[in-house]
């Protein structure tokens, strides 16, 4: 540029772009409020030299790149190093601090009063003093820990992706169509490679359906025995079946056995020292490792379970140092729910079939209660029709269904259109309203349906993602639990845009190794898609609009339980229409926005009003309309949470399980569920024939059964056996 050389061609393009934004650029920095703007960031160093701006900023790349060869691999992992910074300019060191987390999310930097130097120079020289005696010889390997290679089994390809970034550029090697990711840790030369989920099912072999066998359980003396195979995926259909030969919905016989994952997992595991299943921190992802390690241990010397609740650097390396054994209980309680899934759906679906002549109908001991609260809520918003007037008045709208309507509606609209409400009396008083916890699965559901219209499945798919991706804790949870790396971020992110004084950290819960659904960084999701643009951070699968709107919504909601509660003026409002009268209750003021800031107070906001003031009416409209609506689908998740049936992982599934199987619509605009005739048909009957076996009472007792597997306290024989004495008597 400062030779005014012209380039041509796709070179002369670029040039074009890169000089109209030197030009936008410059006309910007002449503006006023831009200049001070720069000048008053915490961040950079704006001067003003000789009528021109000069701007220092941290480079942090180099710094990066320079403080990490303080450190080596070697073979007893990742020698000490120290980097100290001298601060010759408090703003851009700021800077430096702040880029650094953009790229290093555990780093964390201390005042050398802080550090005993002393100490941390002797570590430093121990380290170098034994490289140099191994690189000798002179230190025999049993003396020193050396780098152990590992296996690390996650569930799906894009978690595996992820996992692999944080540690470099991972090498791929490829083993058929799989991909296994090769990385070093420090601590383990690691591969990472993916189940594809869960690899067994209960068995279809006919002969273990009925008659040796129930549905696929043998009862062998006393003890039930669950028979598994392999999982197959029909490539033409994608629907997934075990131990048949063919695709059981489209006849195809072109399917992919998971058999060659577990042949692929057996020749890697002979390779290294020890197998690490890092499946999902619930009961599904324990049964998953749980059948890995079975089928895997006489080829491999060693194997932990490591369990992470957010997928990052730090998670991961926290993880990798502490290990634990497989939990027993926790694969007791998965097979109990997936006996019970597996002997009361077929029974009481080979029942359905056979009633109504449709081989494509289904029930469950979940589903069916859950229908019935639909079904309860439409007959109930059928049958109470109400005449609503919505009554536009000066700075506020009133909605009332208790208006006395004289002759008819229209008279009744022309008179409200003539008259007036007078402000009879207000009675104000000072409140303080907290802000709400951070998301469990229900609420983010319940919120993510009635705020951004996405139905349980979708909202369940898109935080799937953000969680693979390292963006969000695990989106499985009934926990508010809020631990301090969560509002360590909190902290960071409150500080930056609002000032110290707005930073309330709660814990929102207390112990359990389950946590709320939050983000894992202080990013916002404007800044974000900024980083993700600039290539600052990378993300294994590119983030859709949708994925932004999700992640939006449980990052305001978190960071605004980690905020000083609003202080509001409330007023209870009495309005007089003639003799008609009215009470509202809102918010005239708020005093103090706290939360609110982040995460919008839902109430009634009041205009300024005054006793004896006079609202003329603006505009009137009739409405004849049910006064309570039909259930959304984040409405019905939050429902099976209060009422205890279901689990975080399953609630989404019962509701898109009722729609596939046409029980229930969702209207399109309102995207409200309506049940079909045909599912009232099935609920009538299943209600009516086997109300013991799908009554909420019964479900929710068997919930609280498999915890008691969890929790030790009872034996999932024991539970299996009345599972079967009550199926039994169904197929008798």
């Amino acid at each position: 540029m400062s030779k005014r050389t012209k380039l041509s061609g796709r070179l002369g393009k670029v040039q074009e772009l890169f000089e109209y934004g030197f030009r936008k650029v410059q006309e910007l920095l002449k503006r006023e409020d831009i200049r001070k703007k720069l000048i008053e960031s915490p961040y950079i160093l704006v001067e003003e030299v000789e009528d021109k701006l000069r701007v220092t900023v941290p480079d942090v790349m180099t710094y990066i790149q320079a403080s990490g060869r303080t450190s080596r691999m070697f073979a007893g992992g990742i020698s000490k190093g120290a980097s100290i910074v001298i601060v010759d300019n408090p703003k851009v060191f700021e800077g430096l601090v702040r880029k650094t987390r953009w790229f290093i999310e555990d780093i964390s930097w201390k005042p050398i009063e802080e550090v005993n130097v002393k100490k941390l120079i002797e570590e430093i020289d121990r380290d170098r003093d034994l490289i140099r005696k191994i690189m000798e010889g002179k230190i025999p390997k049993e003396y020193y820990d050396p780098v152990k290679s590992a296996l690390l089994i996650v569930e799906s390809p894009s978690k595996a992706r992820t996992i692999a970034s944080f540690f470099g550029r991972p090498s791929i090697r490829r083993i058929g169509r799989y991909a296994v990711y090769e990385v070093s840790t420090g601590r383990y030369v690691l591969s990472i490679m993916a189940s594809g989920g869960h690899i067994f099912d209960l068995t279809m072999d006919p002969e273990l359906m009925k008659g040796k066998g129930l549905y696929g359980v043998l009862l062998i003396g006393d003890r039930f025995i669950p028979v598994y195979d392999t999982i197959r995926r029909c490539r033409v259909c994608g629907e997934q079946f075990v131990s048949l030969d063919e695709c059981p919905y489209c006849k195809s016989k072109d399917y992919f056995d998971k058999a060659e994952i577990l042949d692929i997992i057996r020749s890697i595991a002979r390779e290294v020292d020890i197998l690490l299943i890092g499946t999902d921190p619930d009961t599904e992802g324990e049964k998953i490792g749980w059948d890995i390690a079975t089928v895997v241990r006489p080829f491999t010397n060693e194997i932990r379970r490591i369990e992470f609740h957010e997928i990052t650097k730090r998670a991961i390396t926290n993880a990798l140092l502490s290990p634990r054994d497989i939990s027993e209980r926790l694969v007791e309680s998965q097979i109990v729910r997936r006996i019970e899934d597996r002997w009361i759906g077929f029974a009481l679906s080979e029942k359905v079939q056979k009633k109504f002549g449709r081989r494509t109908l289904s029930a469950g001991r979940v589903q069916t209660p859950v229908l019935g609260w639909i079904i309860q809520r439409y007959n109930e918003y059928r049958k109470d029709i109400r005449d609503f007037f919505y009554i536009d008045l000066e700075g506020l709208q009133l909605i009332v269904d208790d208006y006395p309507i004289k002759e008819s509606v229209k008279k009744t609209i022309e008179e409200l259109k003539e008259s007036v409400f007078v402000v009879e009396s207000i009675e104000e008083y000072e409140a303080e309203i907290t802000p709400p916890a951070p998301f469990t699965t229900d609420q983010l559901l319940y919120e993510a349906s009635n705020r951004l219209g996405m139905s349980a499945s979708q909202a369940m798919m898109l935080a799937q993602d953000l969680f693979e991706l390292g963006l969000i804790t695990y989106h499985r949870t009934d926990s508010t639990r809020v631990s301090s790396v969560g509002r360590m971020i909190a902290h960071e992110y409150i500080k930056e845009k609002y000032g110290e004084e707005l930073f309330q950290g709660r814990e929102w819960g207390k112990g359990g190794a389950h946590e709320c659904i939050r983000p894992t960084r202080p990013f916002d999701s404007d800044k974000l898609s900024q980083l993700i643009r600039e290539g600052i951070l990378r993300t294994t699968k590119p983030l859709t609009y949708n994925h932004y709107r999700l992640y939006e919504l449980i990052f305001r909601r978190f960071m605004a339980s980690q905020m000083k509660p609003a202080k509001v003026i409330r007023a209870k409002v009495k309005l007089r229409c003639k003799d008609y009268v009215k009470e509202i209750d809102g918010i005239f003021k708020i005093e103090y926005k706290g939360f609110s800031l982040e995460y919008p107070i839902q109430d009634l906001m009041l205009p300024p009003l005054k006793e004896g003031q006079e609202l003329k009416v603006l505009n009137v409209r009739h409405v004849k309309r049910p006064s309570i609506t039909l259930y959304s689908q984040g409405e019905v998740v939050e429902l099976m949470r209060k009422r205890r049936i279901g689990r975080p992982s399953t609630y989404a599934k019962i509701v898109s399980t009722l729609i596939e199987r046409r029980y229930v619509t969702e209207s399109k605009k309102r995207k409200r569920l309506i049940p079909t005739k045909l599912g009232i048909e099935v609920y009538d009957y299943l209600s009516r024939e086997y109300k013991d076996l799908v009554s909420e009472d019964r479900t929710r007792l068997l919930e609280e059964l498999m915890d008691a597997i969890e929790e030790g306290l009872k034996d999932y024989q024991d539970v299996i056996r009345q599972l079967y004495l009550e199926v039994t008597d169904i197929i008798d």
